[in-house]
């Protein structure tokens, strides 16, 4: 009786391990598979329940994690489907249907989407290691390091993408990448290339004409802008480069045209905007339409007060705003700017020897008059007058006083509306040289 029993307690054993292993082998396998294709039809809540169901039995299912990932990516349940594919990076039973570098890839891309980019940096890195003929990781890697301002490695990374894919994409990046590291020859080089393959790229047009003024050659950049012009993304910005290519040329007329254009387009209170009426406002300052500057200025600093110099402009002009005398001296025209400080000059007590005339500023050398001097030795003076509100340093007293010997002058005196940085009256206070601001300036006027 007892071999009897023992008997059945074997098949019946023997009969569940081979039910397990028929299970297993061929009816669980079918279950996923099935599922598998619930999710390529769209039917991914129930897919999702009927994996959660499967992994309660067997929490190390590989596939089924990576199918509920899946399924959860579908569902938007983005946070869900990280953790789904890191369990399956954890498990690490790759296959043919399980493969690693897809489950990196999808993590990155996801990271990116939500700007975790040191964990798709990590991602993309190893992906560089298990998948090294893979051009994308080092083509996004590159892309990061680019937007993270790491050029160095991001000409690395870009360099390592083209030698196994040549496209234009990248030839643009590596060249947009190298101009932002200040090689130009480089940027030129690449940035041309990408154009050869892809005369559409109007970014690539954007970032050459940039090189191209850095490398001094205007005409030719302001071609390329008037292309790239046409991407309405960077519309505004080639108006800016432009009208700056103009401004440097001395073309001020075509500048001011181009920073016109570009205030079309920009959006108010944007960086673009304030950039745009920056550089108009010092256009028209050359043109010495002052009172068009100002209202640029003006309207910058509503929108900035600490916006590059524009509180220093709006200081130095003041007066401009106030009195009359000093407005016709800021506007005047080449010839009358120049009547006026000889008669400035002339004022001060002093008989002109020589004059060099310039659009903001005269250099004048003079010796005291005989009324004021009769029984004493008379000597020169240099006469710097300059109506620019830029700020005035050192270097400029330098190079005067150097002069002094040379024009046999025994004093230099410099007459600005705008204002003397620290060290030029530092310079000045050990030298013989006067420095006079716009309150000289404004009471000699009212005199003539």
């Amino acid at each position: 009786m007892f071999i009897t029993y023992a008997i059945i307690f074997i098949c019946i054993i023997f009969i569940t391990i081979v039910g397990l292993y028929i299970f297993s082998s061929y009816i669980a396998p079918r279950k996923i598979e099935e599922i598998e294709k619930m999710i390529e039809a769209g039917q991914t809540k129930l897919a999702i329940k009927k994996l959660n169901d499967i992994l309660e039995k067997d929490d190390r299912n590989a596939f089924a994690h990576y199918l509920l990932a899946e399924a959860n990516m579908k569902e938007k349940n983005i946070q869900y489907a990280i953790l789904e594919y890191r369990q399956v990076l954890k498990l690490a039973k790759f296959d043919h249907k399980i493969k690693e570098n897809n489950i990196r890839q999808n993590l990155a891309r996801i990271y990116l989407n939500r700007n975790a980019i040191e964990e798709a940096k990590k991602e993309y890195l190893i992906l560089t290691k298990i998948d090294p003929a893979n051009y994308e990781s080092y083509f996004e890697l590159g892309q990061i390091f680019l937007n993270s301002g790491v050029y160095d490695k991001a000409v690395g990374f870009f360099k390592k993408s083209i030698s196994l894919n040549k496209d234009a994409i990248t030839h643009y990046y590596l060249g947009q990448s190298y101009y932002r590291k200040g090689n130009y020859d480089e940027a030129k080089q690449f940035l041309l290339q990408s154009l050869k393959m892809d005369q559409g790229n109007y970014k690539a047009h954007y970032f050459l004409g940039l090189v191209l003024r850095q490398m001094g050659d205007n005409e030719w950049a302001i071609k390329e802008f008037d292309t790239a012009d046409k991407d309405n993304d960077i519309k505004v910005k080639c108006f800016l480069a432009k009208g700056t290519c103009y401004l440097e040329m001395g073309q001020l007329p075509k500048a001011i045209m181009e920073f016109d254009r570009g205030l079309k387009y920009a959006k108010k209170g944007s960086s673009s905007e304030l950039n745009i009426r920056y550089f108009m406002a010092d256009a028209q300052e050359k043109m010495r339409d002052l009172n068009a500057a100002i209202i640029n200025w003006e309207k910058i600093s509503e929108v900035k007060k600490d916006f590059r110099d524009v509180q220093e402009k709006l200081k130095a002009y003041s007066e401009f705003r106030q009195d009359d005398h000093v407005k016709d001296f800021m506007i005047a025209g080449l010839s009358q700017f120049e009547h006026l400080c000889r008669k400035m000059v002339e004022k001060m007590g002093y008989s002109i020897l020589d004059i060099e005339t310039s659009e903001t500023e005269v250099t004048i050398l003079a010796v005291e008059s005989e009324q004021k001097w009769r029984n004493l030795r008379k000597s020169n003076r240099i006469i710097y007058i300059v109506r620019s509100a830029n700020t005035i340093g050192d270097r400029l007293l330098r190079q005067l006083h150097e002069s002094m010997k040379q024009k046999n002058a025994t004093r230099v005196i410099i007459i600005s509306v705008g204002d003397y940085s620290q060290s030029a009256i530092d310079f000045a206070n050990t030298r013989p040289i006067d420095l006079l601001g716009k309150n000289e300036i404004v009471n000699i006027l009212k005199k003539l």
